[in-house]
């Protein structure tokens, strides 16, 4: 495990929950923390947390749904290295990322991480510790959920739910980190979370009707991924390590992504062996994660730019328009530009009340 260079900033559920108390008041002020400002967002049942620009641009917000049912989007930009240490203890926590690229340990086992293009899912009492380093573009979206009251917060039925959810409902215990692709759906979904312009009781509905959602999405990634997926625990770390850095050679040269050989090389292992380390960490070989990355950059560049089509294609490693509009529809269902318009026509008919 990775040691912490200093003492971390410490996010509890406890911690969370007694801000947001403070939060729901209809009088309730704008409160200064170490590191921002909170603001309250009563209609919402939620607060937002704002980073001082120093610290980061952006920041990330906390919503109750429902008794047993939280959310926590973020959307950032690291300035300077942050360190948490977040600590949920046996609550079931999916986080679903579309820029991270953050290592999480924990006191025991091997480490995890919130990788682009996928969805973390764990219960470590222990809780896990991460460092937001200086220049880290982070945007994803963690449901937290009390699994005591799993079905009461949900409406998810036990028979349904995929066997280590089961396990961890009936007896409690650690589940370790585990990772599968985000399904274009569920990327999507994110996407809205992040991006919702609405405010009061429409931002709290759509909110609570995405989270479920995305819920649903990610547990049935979970379910249909664990035939195929191997016990993460026979992994060393430094083998662990390697596969993570070949991922991130992938993320960084999406435009011309590194062949197979290549990347085997750089990190010191065999083609096989790094094939079966994605498999393993991933639940996808390396060209179909190299293939996710590509088309979730360009659905993050398609709803948040005015960047021309044939330069996003470009960007994204597609060197004709008609292969990138392929690949986009069969991913999420419109072309890019039926998606850039939908995008438009999200925001309210009024500007969103300051916060």
């Amino acid at each position: 495990m990775t040691e912490l260079s200093a003492n971390p900033v410490i996010r509890s559920i406890g911690m969370l929950r007694a801000a947001l108390e403070d939060s729901v008041l209809d009088d309730a002020p704008r409160v200064r923390t170490t590191d921002g400002w909170r603001h309250p967002m009563p209609a919402t049942l939620g607060f937002r947390h704002q980073y001082d620009e120093q610290v980061a641009r952006g920041g990330w917000e906390f919503y109750e749904l429902r008794p047993g049912l939280w959310l926590l989007p973020v959307n950032m930009e690291a300035h300077e290295e942050i360190l948490r240490h977040h600590c949920f203890g046996d609550l079931l926590v999916l986080s679903a990322v579309l820029r991270g690229g953050i290592i999480m340990n924990a006191p025991k086992g091997s480490p995890g991480e919130l990788a682009n293009g996928y969805c973390t899912m764990y219960s470590i009492q222990e809780g896990v510790n991460t460092i937001y380093e200086t220049g880290n573009s982070l945007r994803w979206a963690t449901i937290i959920v009390d699994r005591r009251c799993l079905a009461s917060a949900t409406g998810l039925e036990n028979e349904d739910l995929p066997d280590s959810v089961r396990q961890l409902i009936a007896c409690g215990g650690t589940l370790p980190f585990r990772n599968v692709p985000l399904p274009g759906a569920a990327s999507l979904a994110v996407s809205q979370i992040l991006d919702c312009r609405l405010t009061g009781s429409f931002r709290r509905t759509f909110l609570h009707a995405k989270t479920l959602e995305l819920l649903c999405l990610l547990l049935l990634a979970f379910d249909d991924n664990a035939a195929d997926k191997t016990d993460e625990a026979i992994l060393s770390e430094p083998y662990i390590r390697k596969i993570h850095e070949a991922r991130r050679m992938i993320e960084q040269s999406l435009d011309a992504p590194p062949t197979i050989p290549e990347l085997a090389a750089a990190v010191g292992t065999t083609r096989q062996r790094l094939q079966l380390g994605f498999r393993q960490l991933y639940g996808s070989t390396v060209a179909e994660t190299r293939n996710r990355l590509r088309i979730e950059h360009a659905l993050d560049l398609v709803r948040r730019s005015h960047t021309p089509m044939t330069h996003i294609a470009l960007e994204a490693g597609y060197e004709y328009l008609a292969s990138f509009t392929r690949a986009f529809k069969a991913a999420y269902g419109v072309s890019p530009s039926q998606m850039r318009r939908m995008t438009r026509n999200e925001a309210p008919a009024i500007s969103p009340k300051p916060i």
